[in-house]
């Protein structure tokens, strides 16, 4: 029985690679019935607060995903930062070239196997990032009322008389942009309106000033821009993915769902597989992914709130309320949800993060966030480290908060969608029901594919859930599934040694004493795909 503490499981035999269900027969969809009985009979009178701060001691798990660069991508670093907490490791792939992150993977698994435990990787694609070309050293100022020219085919700025003439990464900017369109430049730092077209120039007048320079961001919030997805770019980082076996490939600036079948139609091309090689994240970024978030959730196998290029898009005051949207979206769709960007933005350049990020840490796992993530804290911050032991500290006390408070998960949020009781559906809201009824410690399920685990993991009631899969593939990629613990085993139990081997495993990791209960849920193999559920009380005999 090999170490190890990822998220997931299945109790049927599928290709690892089906790890989300996502496009098996099985519906996506749960029902929520045993989680909203609990919500609405449960909760207790409001008491006196009783601070929960031993993080130790709490087995529900939120993932935390770093962003790697070079404050963080020695082995050195990788080690303190996987003590710290981090569970995933995403790869920007708009930086760097495949050489770099080769080597960056490689330090990643090394450090994994010497730790003994398993650590996920996400690929992260570039997409259509819109970047103004070369600027000269030191930047351009660019004042109110100024003329400013984007210029088709333009690889270094210029400054003329009486305009600035810039070119940019995307030539379509010249010809899909109308005039009256916004163009934001540096995160809308600096922002330009367009005034007309003449030929292959973009006129623009300058309505927020400030100095930009090289490489800086581009987006366009009223334009449709006529760009193929995946890009060139993204095609062969995709490709790179799956050969050198990351566990997730996030795709960037996702406006529908056509674009994540085009992406997948690729996957399937490289791998020469039927099935999906590798599970796709949508980046919910642009305002038409906003409009079309029910229909792209069906394609993919999470989603990711990025917020950065979502608050300069679209109002700024509207990212709360769409953040909460998506996450309700994701609960009715059964997929994992991961929150990112600026989260402990302060932590870039301070040891400590203002109580504004500590809460906005906080209030997306009170929402049921699968994942939360740290981009520049510690790609590029001065303490990357100590934003990780951050927010694992905020991460481990609001859930024993949650816990100890019988704080139901995203109890603000849109309400659940009604949906047909299936086969799955019906196992897993049976296991929550008996779950409740014996106050049990945990779930136990053992997995192939991680389908299983990631239904049962969908309760609001912060039931932690011990997985067993003998894949470390089906580990690493359970690990984005929000109270779920994957350990690798050598050979998956037989349904005579389950009980034994669960029972061993949850007093391995202290999650029950010797008379508290536990559920484990078995595959049946005297029933074509059915399962049993079994009440167990720790330290006696097994069924």
């Amino acid at each position: 029985m090999g170490a190890g503490s990822p998220r997931g499981c299945g109790l049927r035999t599928p290709s690892p690679n089906a790890f989300c269900g996502r496009h098996s027969a099985t519906s996506s969809r749960a029902s929520t019935s045993a989680s909203s009985s609990w919500r609405a009979g449960s909760r207790p009178v409001t008491a006196d607060f009783v601070p929960c701060t031993d993080a130790d001691s709490e087995h529900f798990r939120t993932a935390i995903i770093a962003t790697l660069g070079p404050a963080s991508w020695e082995e050195s670093q990788l080690e303190r930062l996987i003590d710290a907490g981090a569970t995933v490791f995403r790869l920007n792939f708009s930086h760097g070239d495949e050489a770099s992150h080769a080597r960056t993977l490689q330090r990643i698994r090394a450090v994994s196997k010497r730790l003994g435990v398993p650590i996920g990787v996400l690929g992260d694609l570039p997409g259509p990032k819109i970047r103004l070309t070369d600027v000269p050293q030191g930047g351009i100022e660019l004042q109110t009322g100024g003329r400013v020219v984007f210029v088709r085919g333009l690889d270094r700025a210029e400054v003329g008389d009486d305009e600035i003439r810039l070119g940019c990464t995307i030539d379509n900017i010249v010809g899909d942009v109308q005039v009256g369109h916004r163009v934001l430049i540096d995160d809308g730092l600096v922002r330009l309106v367009a005034r007309c077209l003449e030929g292959d120039r973009l006129v623009c007048e300058v309505e927020v000033p400030g100095r930009i320079s090289s490489h800086k961001g581009v987006n366009l919030p009223d334009t449709d821009l006529d760009i193929e997805m995946p890009t060139d770019r993204d095609r062969r980082f995709a490709s790179w993915a799956i050969e050198h076996g990351l566990d997730w490939v996030a795709m960037s600036f996702v406006r529908g769902a056509d674009d994540v079948r085009s992406l997948d139609a690729h996957l399937r091309s490289c791998a020469g597989t039927e099935g999906r090689p590798i599970p796709i994240i949508a980046k919910m970024e642009v305002p038409q992914a906003i409009e079309q978030a029910r229909l792209i959730v069906d394609e993919v196998d999470a989603v990711m709130v990025a917020r950065g290029d979502l608050g300069v898009e679209m109002d700024l005051a509207l990212v709360p309320s769409i953040q909460k949207h998506l996450l309700a979206v994701a609960r009715d769709a059964r997929i994992p949800c991961i929150v990112a960007t600026q989260m402990l933005q302060s932590m870039v350049e301070s040891p400590a993060p203002t109580r504004a990020e500590a809460s906005d840490v906080a209030n997306a796992i009170f929402d049921g966030a699968d994942a939360v993530m740290l981009s520049g804290e510690t790609a590029v911050g001065a303490w990357p480290v100590e934003s990780v032991e951050t927010m694992h500290r905020i991460c481990r006390i609001t859930e024993s908060t949650m816990r100890s408070l019988s704080i139901t998960t995203g109890g603000d949020l849109e309400a659940a969608a009604s949906v047909d009781m299936g086969p799955l559906e019906a196992l897993v809201d049976a296991a929550w029901t008996a779950a409740l009824a014996c106050d049990a410690s945990c779930l136990v399920v053992p997995s192939r594919s991680g389908v299983h685990a990631r239904h049962l993991s969908r309760n609001t009631f912060h039931l932690p859930v011990l997985s067993l899969a003998d894949d470390a593939r089906v580990v690493r990629r359970m690990l984005l599934l929000r109270g779920v613990t994957p350990v690798q085993v050598e050979r998956m139990p037989d349904r005579a040694s389950l009980v034994s081997v669960a029972d061993g495993l949850v007093r391995q990791h202290g999650w029950a004493k010797d008379g508290e209960t536990i559920v484990v849920v078995a595959r049946d193999d005297e029933v074509d795909s059915g399962a049993r559920i079994i009440v167990h009380r720790i330290g006696e005999g097994g069924f």
